[in-house]
């Protein structure tokens, strides 16, 4: 959400832009792509002389106390509710310096609708229609009747899209750069106005409905979630399928003699009403053409229709209260349901959000923490939504979902009274108003404090805000506490009883047990229910001392890490600004610090790299260190609990070169926070009780990563090129065979070997900086046996040989017909400019890539193109995750190649403004302004940990990004996929015959079949036509000299290891007496 101090970092770019500012006033209805300045006027003539807005209506929204955001509420003459965001002030002052430097402005606008009406609302016998809505809306309009013109322009001009169905809410978002937005809107704002929803394009999306329900059928997320909807009353709008997919749209619908275009329409013509929308737009503009720019959504016609709400509708009931599940992953879990009262009108109170904070607490004489103590479980989480499956008009359900052991799961039942345990604890104890005041004190802070998102999150959340808070709370109405309700606590609490829950078990080995499979997602389930005495006895449970915990259960304790000074520090070192300097260059550490000068927030960031050649000496080692991690991060989950809460994070991560440590948040007690996670972290073998549990939970993490076609094409393809890779099954084999006592005889301490390369940034001054590494010197001791540099760890690549090879392995489920097909092109040169080069290719190929394999051939739900850098080689993929059957693996190969060769074509044909204007729109999101502290640090410690310190890369390549022809990109695309070809296709094929629509062949043909784009007008930028659909013989007859490779270790025997590239650039030091070295 927009919230806190916009004030961000200016990105110095002294090199000429091909795109211009315009002032221009265009029409409200304009059909053109004519760009729109972000600094048409300042708001002086919209504030007061103390910067208080003279309009009434700008001063409706309660925003953060630091926050120079400008929002406007407003309702359209045709009764569609708007919030306008702006930051025109500080756009004004930006572009033009920014024109100082003849580059025009580069911030994103952000745009988005939610209609009042979900799948709840949809026809019983169209299930799914709601969500296919969503898909053929932006399938061309009367205005603009091709097909793919609303995304050609935001692909064009830096933008992006999407749509998202909910039981009770559509959500349609896009962004693009500022000066495009009023072109977007326009073409946005048409497709609710008047859209075509052809019968050409109904075939092709219902394809598109299907990939994504097949993609999202292997999920066991989806699948307990068709099973619990499955055992609501038939006639609940709930119970129902809310994805659907072939069978529900076209096979069912043509059985029962109904035109499903027919019931689109009717469904559009009767809900799609301006007075059920709420439209979020977020610009740079000024307030005032903002407002102007919603002219045009007056056009879409209010039918004056009551908000659709099921809040008369009995609270649902399901079926029975227990079923036991067999998952795809090998995962143990329980999970408990309560079907409570809507939740929404309880907002300033949030009683529902208060038992959450403490059934999920996970300090000590927690639920967890008990669990964690009898071995029965790992890992909590309890939580209600606001939206979606979980919430709405007719209920809130409460969820606790519990990670289980291999011994919880034997004892489930012990499991399940510990839980009625600690409710009860719950109802002797509360309501207790210190907790309140706790929780309202830190969600204050974090409003006043938090930092701004991408405008597209922000208009994302805030959308679906607007349907669901007073326009006062339209910012603050999720994120703060306005009110202590114990009543209502207490009545949340009083609701989680024994004969209302609905329990999930799920094991992998209940496959024998669960016969039943739910219609569709396919998930296989057994249905019963708990004896009465069981429920009973559970309704007696009382909290007592629990010999194996040596404690009870007991509320929180007072958080004593919740901040209370709240100065901004000055910083005390001199240097450049934007980048960091090393303050610190020792034989044994180096460290950077970043002064910010921007951001200006209570909130710090320290960083350390400790480089070790003792944590990867062999994958024994390896895997003990990544064992003591993970006993570490269980620990402090419980020590350093009431931490997170008051905006403290730290991880811990183990990699081939040795740790990481990375903290952020409020900087007030933040050092006390490092100080005692250091002492943890040290100390972790001494606390080994959960020691199994952790184990077994790593091993499955790593064996079912690879169910996931995507990961297991990805893990296969580092396979290739890495040297040391090592996969996720030879890694799972190792921690197997490491013991407890492994762990308890690793003393981190004594490793020695290390050295240390720290960033530290936000809040500190360098003496500040100081106090953290003498810290973490005298835990750690970097002097023992220091690393030097040739002792760093070089990771080197494989060359791929010249030519073209393919790698076909099976899908490691073989009920998953799921396929993922990713064809890697190596490129060996290296420099800064291939780089370059290789973004603007990925740039450029994303649209058309997307548009014909996906939009017209309908291959998968999910097509992508990407550029790689593998340790410092790069290269360039194109990945299609598919169906087997729909298509098979060579299949897909065939398209991508096919793609292609189109793709030159494309490339060919292109106009060089056209190709000046996409490579300034990629210039532009390059130099955008980072929006957040935690973004302008990630960039920063990226460059550290790959040791390039690059950190005006986005400026050097905006710079190189300027000099590039079309003409040397069309050659280097030749060369790396036709000429000089290293090509590696990695297939994880599918199983045909696995989970999926029922009837998946004998379609008949629509009988308007050709395509709406073949139909539309040509293309602006190109004329070229479109792919050609292959025939079964041409890809059968394909011919590519692709030869296939049969064992990675025999591949390897005539690959060369290629060297060890890095691009370095100077390093700045300054001392801490100001002087420069």
């Amino acid at each position: 959400m927009v919230l806190g101090k916009l004030s961000r970092r200016m990105k110095k770019l002294s090199v000429n832009s091909n795109t211009s500012e315009s002032d221009s006033d265009s029409t409200d209805d304009s059909d053109s792509g004519d760009s729109t300045s972000g600094s048409e006027s300042s708001l002086s003539s919209e504030t007061d002389s103390n910067n208080v807005p003279k309009d009434p209506r700008d001063r409706i929204v309660q925003k953060p106390k630091e926050s120079e955001t400008h929002y406007r509420v407003m309702t359209l003459k045709n009764g569609m509710q708007c919030l306008l965001i702006s930051d025109a002030e500080e756009a004004k002052s930006e572009s033009a310096a920014y024109r100082a430097l003849e580059v025009s402005t580069t911030d994103k606008a952000a745009v988005a609708l939610a209609v009042r009406v979900g799948s709840a609302h949809e026809p019983k016998n169209l299930p799914g229609l709601a969500h296919f809505l969503e898909h053929m809306l932006f399938m061309g309009c009367k205005k603009y009747p091709d097909e793919n013109e609303y995304d050609q322009f935001l692909d064009n001009h830096g933008g992006s899209s999407n749509a998202t169905t909910d039981m009770e809410t559509t959500c349609y978002m896009f962004d693009i750069s500022a000066e495009y937005l009023e072109g977007a809107i326009d073409r946005f704002a048409h497709q609710f106005i008047a859209p075509l929803l052809r019968k050409s394009s109904v075939k092709r999306e219902v394809k598109a409905v299907d990939s994504e329900y097949m993609e999202g059928i292997q999920k066991d997320s989806e699948k307990i979630c068709s099973i619990l909807t499955s055992m609501l009353q038939p006639n609940h709008p709930y119970h129902g399928f809310s994805c659907g997919n072939r069978e529900s749209l076209v096979v069912n619908p043509k059985k029962q003699n109904i035109d499903t275009l027919a019931e689109l329409r009717k469904f559009y013509d009767k809900y799609y009403s301006a007075n059920l929308m709420c439209l979020c737009i977020s610009s740079s503009h000024p307030l005032k053409k903002l407002e102007k720019m919603t002219k045009v959504f007056e056009q879409i016609p209010n039918k004056k229709i009551p908000i659709p709400t099921l809040e008369n509708l009995p609270i649902p009931v399901p079926r029975c209260n227990f079923v036991k599940y067999c998952p795809v992953k090998d995962k143990k879990k329980i999970f408990f349901s309560w079907f409570l009262p809507p939740q929404t009108k309880h907002f300033r109170a949030k009683p529902v959000e208060y038992v959450e904070f403490l059934l999920g607490h996970q300090g000590r004489g927690s639920l967890i923490s008990a669990l964690k103590h009898k071995g029965y479980a790992t890992e909590i989480e309890c939580e209600s939504a606001i939206g979606g499956i979980d919430s709405g008009t007719n209920f809130t359900r409460f969820l606790l979902d519990i990670t289980l052991s291999d011994t919880g799961l034997e004892d489930y039942r012990e499991v399940i009274k510990l839980v009625f345990q600690y409710i009860q604890m719950m109802r002797n104890k509360l309501p207790c108003e210190r907790i309140y005041n706790e929780m309202k004190t830190m969600r204050d802070i974090d409003f006043d404090y938090s930092e701004n998102d991408d405008p597209y999150e922000t208009v994302e959340d805030l959308v679906e805000n607007m349907t669901l808070f007073p326009p006062e709370h339209y910012l603050n109405g999720p994120e703060q506490i306005f009110e202590y309700k114990p009543d209502l606590i207490m009545d949340v609490v009083n609701s989680l009883t024994p004969d209302k829950m609905f329990v999930v078990l799920q094991s992998p080995t209940f496959k024998g047990i669960c016969t039943e499979v739910e219609k569709w997602n396919r998930g296989l389930y057994f249905e019963g229910n708990f004896e009465p005495d069981f429920i009973d006895m559970l309704k007696t449970a009382s909290p007592k001392v629990l010999p194996f915990f040596k404690s009870e259960f007991k509320l929180p304790e007072p958080n004593k890490y919740i901040p209370e000074d709240f100065e901004v520090k000055e910083s005390d070192v001199e240097g450049p600004e934007t980048f960091p300097v090393v303050i610190t260059d020792e034989p044994t550490h180096k460290v950077w610090f970043h002064a910010d000068d921007v951001f200006e927030e209570p909130e710090c960031v320290i960083n350390l790299h400790l480089f070790s050649k003792r944590v990867c000496e062999n994958i024994r080692t390896y895997a003990i260190n990544c064992l003591y991690v993970e006993l570490y991060c269980q620990r402090t989950a419980e020590l350093f609990y009431s931490a997170g809460l008051a905006g403290l994070s730290s991880t811990v991560e183990v990699e081939r070169e040795g740790f990481r440590f990375c903290y952020d948040g409020y900087s007030d007690k933040m050092f006390k926070f490092f100080k005692a996670t250091l002492e943890e972290f040290l100390n972790a073998a001494e606390n080994t009780f959960n020691f199994a549990a952790v184990k077994d939970s790593v091993v499955k993490r790593l064996r079912t990563s690879k169910l996931k076609p995507v990961k297991h094409s990805a893990d296969t393809r580092l396979s290739f090129l890495s040297s040391t890779h090592i996969t996720y099954d030879q890694m799972a084999d190792v921690v197997e065979n490491v013991t407890e006592e492994d762990i308890k005889n690793h003393d981190i301490s004594k490793m020695g070997g290390f050295y240390l390369e720290a960033f530290c940034s936000g809040n500190m001054m360098s003496s500040d900086v100081d106090d953290y590494i003498r810290c973490f010197n005298k835990k750690i001791g970097l002097v023992k046996d220091p690393m030097t540099s040739d002792q760093f760890r070089q990771e080197r690549v494989f060359k791929l040989p010249l030519g073209r090879y393919v790698y076909r392995i099976p899908n490691c489920n073989p009920n998953d017909l799921n396929t993922s097909v990713v064809n890697y092109y190596q490129h060996t040169a290296v420099s800064f400019r291939d780089v370059v080069l290789l973004g603007v290719l990925e740039e450029l190929m994303q649209e058309p890539l997307f548009n014909q394999l996906r939009t017209r051939l309908q291959m998968g739900y999910s097509v992508s193109a990407e550029s790689h850098q593998t340790f410092g080689i790069t290269g360039f993929s194109i990945s299609v995750h598919t169906q087997a059957n729909k298509f098979s693996a060579k299949e897909a190969n065939v398209y991508i190649e096919t793609f292609l060769s189109w793709f030159t074509q494309y490339l060919t044909v292109m106009s060089e403004t056209t190709f000046k204007d996409r490579v300034s729109e990629m210039i532009k999101n390059k130099i955008s302004p980072t929006h957040t502290m935690d973004d302008e640090c990630d960039q920063m410690w990226t460059e550290i940990l790959i040791q390039e310190y690059i950190f005006d890369r986005d400026i050097r390549t905006a710079e190189v990004m300027k000099q590039l022809t079309k003409g040397e990109v069309m050659s280097f695309c030749h060369n790396l996929f036709f000429e000089n070809t290293r090509k590696l296709s990695v297939q994880v094929e599918g199983n045909p015959k696995g989970t999926s629509s029922k009837d998946k062949d004998g379609e008949e043909s629509d009988d308007d079949s050709s395509s709406a784009s073949e139909k539309s007008a040509p293309k602006k930028n190109h004329s070229v036509p479109n792919m050609t659909i292959l025939s079964k013989n041409t890809i059968a007859n394909w011919s590519e000299d692709l030869k296939t490779v049969k064992s990675i270790e025999e591949f390897h025997k005539n690959c060369e290891l290629s060297p060890v590239y890095k691009m370095v650039t100077k390093v700045v030091t300054v001392d801490v007496t100001n002087k420069v070295n």
